[in-house]
This record gives C-alpha cells, structure tokens and sequence, in this order.
C-alpha cells in the first residue's frame, strides 16, 4: 500500500513490514549546505572534489549530506560517524552491528536537483529517480537495452505516453538491479518488468529461464509530473510511506 507523501520532521517508527521514501528538492537545501558537507567523510569530500562543474559538487554533498541525516535519526547515531561498507559490485551499506536487532538497509538516487532516500530494515531496497527529458529518444533505447515485450509495449504508445512507459520501464529497471546490489552486470534485457495495467506495480521475469523473480517486485512513483521514481523491495511489504525530507532541517 502507498501511503501519499506526508510532512513530517522526526522519523515515523519503523516495522519490519514498512518502507520509508524520503523525497527531497535539493534546491531547498542550499542553506544547509555548509552544514551537510560537514557531516560527510574524508572520501565523499575527496569524490565531490573531482566532479568538473560546480553543479554536480553541490547535488553531491546535498544528496550525501541529505543521506547520512535520514540514517542518523534511525540509528541513532551521529550523521558523520556513520560507516559505508561497499559490495562486490559498489552497493554501500551500512556494517551490521551486533547491538542493533535489525540492520538498516537503504538506497539513495538523485537527478537533477531531486534526491530519494529508501529506508527498511532488515531486507534489500533498491530506489530511482529520474528527471524526464522530453527529448529521449524513448523507442531507440528500449529497443537497444530492454527486452523485445518491453521494446513491444513502448512502440504500442505514442507521444507523452510512450515516454512515460518508458521511465517506468527505465527506473524500475535501475531500482531493481540496485536492490540487488549487482549494478549494470546483470543487463538490462536479461529480466523484464511485467507491469499493472496501472503502470505501478510489476513483477520481475527472468528472460533466461522464463520465471518470476518472486523475492522481489517493483513500484512507481512520480516526485513531480516530470520527475519519475521507482521502488525495487526484497519480499513482502505491508506500506510504503512517502516523507518530505525538507521538513527534517526546519
């Protein structure tokens, strides 16, 4: 179930059963900016250096900052002293502890000036977010990266419409392989999104074996009506709840 986004400036209680989606206008934060980048760590100060142009430094300790705020208020822990560990395929995550009953898990995405934070506990959670271009050549991708059925579907519609068919199909795609934490290695045409005749939910479908990837399904959603998101979630959820992640520095 999907809960509509909601102002809130402390961090709702957490099941199992839950996922948080902290939605965020970077632009907003530009006053707190001083204040983020200082809660970052000698690394994520060094890779925001080495962007070229001004503008992606900033979107980079804003988002980074934005990150370490959220999983402050749920670990209970200082935003700087939190610890990244990365898997094979550079999926960060935050070291289990044997104090904590259940590890927080997360997945962080921004494009553009808008970021999006996913938060659970326990199980994997992979989230993307995209700035929709009117200008993406929609049926040429899907026809080089996606699967035929995908490529198929997305030739069926037209104008506004093929494009948003295909941000669901692109979000949902990076949400689910970030979840999984393998990157770009799996392919983006070696599973398809089988999507709801409402384009929010879809079921995962191996294109090598033909079977369903039943650990893990995806959902869309929009920041803005230019602005596309999807969330990837490892089993079963029982709410989804959007939050405004401005409201945290008021």
């Amino acid at each position: 179930m999907l809960i509509p986004t909601a102002e809130c400036n402390s961090i709702p209680t957490l099941s199992r059963e839950d996922v948080h989606v902290w939605l965020c206008d970077l632009s907003r934060l530009e006053g707190e900016r001083p204040a983020l980048a200082s809660k970052l760590s000698p690394a994520e100060q060094t890779r925001a250096a080495r962007f070229a142009f001004e503008r992606d430094r900033r979107r980079f300790v804003l988002s980074h900052g934005l990150l370490r705020t959220i999983l402050s208020r749920y670990l209970a822990r200082e935003p700087g002293e939190i610890q990244f560990e990365t898997g094979p395929h550079g999926k960060p995550a935050v070291p289990r502890r044997s104090d904590v009953a259940f590890p927080i898990e997360f997945s962080l995405s921004h494009s553009g000036h808008y970021a999006v934070v996913a938060v659970r506990k326990e199980r994997a959670v992979g989230v993307d977010v995209e700035v929709c271009r009117l200008d993406v050549e929609a049926l040429k991708l899907a026809q080089r990266f996606f699967t035929p059925l995908e490529s198929q579907r997305i030739a069926q519609a037209h104008g506004e419409e093929q494009q948003r068919i295909f941000y669901c199909y692109w979000t949902g795609k990076e949400a689910y392989l970030k979840g999984r934490g393998v990157g770009l290695s799996l392919g983006l045409d070696r599973f398809e999104l089988l999507f709801n005749e409402e384009w929010t939910l879809a079921q995962v479908r191996s294109t090598e074996s033909g079977g369903l990837d039943r650990d893990w399904s995806v959902q869309s959603f929009h920041i803005e009506e230019h602005v596309a998101g999807a969330l990837a979630v490892e089993g079963e959820t029982r709410s989804v709840q959007m939050l405004t992640a401005t409201t945290l520095f008021r």
